[in-house]
């Protein structure tokens, strides 16, 4: 067990020592605070670059192929009886492991409005990894406190219930990733909807004065529908995205030709047997193309710019990389849909400036978290 694990566990004891006691440790000064020294002015962050060796590399890991077989073509032969096949099997699908963290305790109390951090500290005491986790990230260099905390209720008032609420989350989808269909590695789809949901969230913070409760959830399952058809036949699912990659068509067009379903209906199928909430499936049939919503058009047009965002900055792999079909950001028809709620026209570009340290944020979180999955 490592030397900062060890530390972790020790103050998580004394804690509770101290809590059966009447007392309650804040702050431990081990190891000694750094000498205090006066900041130099920060430049403003920089928009981050699409990283394509991280991109690449995200995309063999799910496929877990070797990289020479990756060029290889695969002919798609169109078969009239593959879509009831599909369709069959959609039918009798099992609830899919890293949906069941959906209803963990954890992230309901968090989802609450008006939650405090007493009953955000009580969730998480449940699980002792998840609080190494939350002491780790509120002891990072991001955070950059100068003591070094090992008093959970100080760790979650310093990050915030959000980011707190986001890490775990994360720990919960990643853990049932592991858990998913034989010969694909979907934890970087998973990177990629939980930073969706975050990123929706943060626009429906800076453009509305009345958030969407259902925003979050749906962000993070407005992919679902590729995880259902690679569950239904991993290897027809990794030959499309293998396909995809290589430029070969778009992917949902490479998943009709194949299994005779799209990943957007597919998921609808599945939202719809789980009784998800309309909003959810709304978002999941048209975060694609928004304009074509005629309900929670509001919520469709933030996923459908916070997918975007998401895979513009290689925030995990989506089973697709944008290419030029996929327009630029500033001309996305999901900022006309905000204009029509909000009542002024966002900016993207200053948007996206914006939300710069947002973006720095999410990422450090979501890599330290996919590291340790």
């Amino acid at each position: 067990m490592s030397q900062a694990i060890l530390t972790f566990l020790e103050g998580w004891w004394a804690r509770w020592f101290h809590r059966a006691g009447g007392v309650r440790t804040e702050f431990s000064t081990y190891p000694p605070a750094p000498a205090a020294e006066v900041p130099e002015p920060e430049a403003a962050p920089a928009v981050e670059a699409f990283d394509p060796k991280e991109a690449e590399q995200s995309f063999l890991e799910t496929v877990r192929i070797d990289p020479a077989k990756v060029a290889a073509k695969v002919p798609f032969v169109a078969d009239p009886k593959v879509r009831d096949s599909t369709l069959a099997a959609l039918e009798h699908l099992k609830q899919i492991p890293a949906l069941q963290s959906l209803v963990q305790g954890v992230t309901q109390i968090m989802g609450r409005d008006g939650v405090t951090v007493d009953e955000v500290v009580g969730a998480l005491e449940k699980d002792s990894a998840l609080c190494v986790r939350i002491l780790t990230m509120a002891n990072s260099v991001s955070v950059a406190s100068e003591q070094w905390i090992v008093d959970l209720q100080t760790a979650v008032q310093m990050l915030g219930i959000a980011r707190v609420r986001r890490l775990a989350q994360a720990v919960f989808t990643l853990r049932g990733a592991q858990q998913m269909a034989e010969g694909l590695d979907w934890r970087h789809l998973w990177i990629h909807a939980l930073a969706t949901a975050a990123v929706a969230e943060e626009l429906d913070r800076r453009t509305s004065s009345e958030l969407s409760p259902q925003i979050y959830m749906a962000g993070l399952l407005h992919d679902v529908g590729k995880i259902v058809l690679s569950t239904v036949d991993s290897d027809a699912y990794r030959d499309i995205v293998v396909a995809s990659w290589n430029m070969e068509g778009r992917l949902e067009d490479l998943e009709v030709a194949r299994m005779g379903v799209g990943h957007r209906e597919a998921g609808v199928i599945f939202a719809r047997a789980n009784h998800l909430s309309e909003v959810v499936v709304e978002v999941i049939a048209h975060h694609d193309n928004p304009s074509e919503s005629e309900t929670h058009r509001y919520e469709v047009a933030l996923v459908a710019i916070a997918n975007f965002m998401c895979k513009a900055r290689g925030l995990g792999f989506s089973g697709a990389r944008l290419d030029a079909a996929d327009g630029e950001i500033e001309d996305l028809p999901g900022w006309k849909i905000l204009t029509e709620k909000s009542g002024w026209t966002p900016n993207a570009a200053l948007m996206q400036k914006d939300m710069a340290e947002f973006f720095t944020t999410l990422r450090e979180d979501l890599r330290g978290i996919g590291s340790g999955a």
